[in-house]
């Protein structure tokens, strides 16, 4: 289960499951250090770990999408 996080506020990420679309609250000190808004978070043995590539990928994807949305088109 991938869940990317929305949101780090109070203590607590608020993540979005990348599969079912909800809502996952994760305990900051259960994060791994440095993560912040739009990583991607795997739940392994060892509690949870950042997905660099996953990441890397998804912004490539949203970027491409905006892209595409605010082409300029000859009108």
């Amino acid at each position: 289960m991938h869940l990317v996080v929305d949101r780090i506020e109070a203590g607590v990420a608020v993540c979005v499951c990348a599969s079912t679309g909800e809502n996952v609250i994760i305990k900051a000190d259960e994060l791994p250090q440095k993560t912040k808004e739009g990583d991607v978070l795997t739940k392994s043995a060892d509690g949870y770990v950042r997905d660099e590539e996953l990441a890397k990928r998804r912004l490539a994807g949203l970027t491409a999408r905006m892209d595409r949305l605010f082409e300029k088109r000859p009108g």
